[in-house]
């Protein structure tokens, strides 16, 4: 495994976020031949962890940092990792559970880590439950 980027930002404006998730699919897409579904799935699985870290992690304070890094873990898979600064939340209870946006199809609560859960191989937290770091295989696998 080796790192392919790291970078942190400080703040919440949406240009910042924007230039990180372009550098970041920049980044995979220099080592990864990715087809269009691939290209479309990295970038939403990107959006949705630097939002949650962003929104709910850091509560859009301008403040605080979002840390991402991106690892080749082998030739067809990508490892992600977004930690933020805030205090975590019990996501063992939250995985395990029924999801908000199962309940009520209007509530936007759960969607993001629902699309990540369904999109990706695997994701974890780290014990403070401010730390996601999730893999995704490469569907594209012609290189």
């Amino acid at each position: 495994m080796s790192i392919l980027y790291r970078k942190s930002i400080t703040g919440c404006e949406s240009d910042c976020i924007r230039t990180m998730i372009k550098d970041m699919m920049d980044c995979i897409k220099s080592r990864y031949p990715l087809s269009i579904v691939d290209e479309y799935e990295f970038r939403l699985v990107l959006n949705e962890l630097i939002a949650n870290g962003t929104i709910h992690g850091n509560k859009r304070l301008g403040d605080k940092t979002i840390t991402a890094q991106i690892d080749a873990i082998d030739k067809y898979t990508v490892g992600i990792t977004i930690e933020d600064e805030g205090s975590g939340f019990d996501y063992k209870g939250f995985l395990n559970q029924e999801f908000p946006c199962d309940k009520d199809p209007y509530s936007e609560g759960g969607r993001g880590l629902k699309l990540i859960k369904a999109i990706c191989d695997h994701i974890r937290f780290n014990q403070g439950g401010n730390q996601i770091m999730i893999s995704k295989s490469i569907k594209n696998k012609k290189f």
